[in-house]
């Protein structure tokens, strides 16, 4: 398929909720990465949610309510 981008081998979904003046906000990110031979879900889940916190300073103190990885196949 001409003009598609290469994507990672794995595909991931995090949502959060991050504490505002007024109350809560929630967010959701998406994306794909490629693992590392013997990486873990953990692994995953530390680098996507540093990754995450650094794009989007306003999640710096948000607390993850979903996240999930899977081989970005069909």
């Amino acid at each position: 398929m001409a003009g598609i981008e290469r994507q990672g081998t794995h595909f991931w979904f995090m949502s959060l909720v991050a504490p505002t003046g007024q109350g809560m906000d929630f967010y959701q990110r998406t994306g794909h990465l490629d693992l590392n031979p013997g990486a873990t879900r953990a692994d995953a889940f530390e680098e996507i949610l540093a990754a995450v916190r650094e794009q989007t300073p306003a999640l710096t103190n948000a607390r993850v309510l979903s996240f999930d990885i899977q081989p970005n196949n069909l």
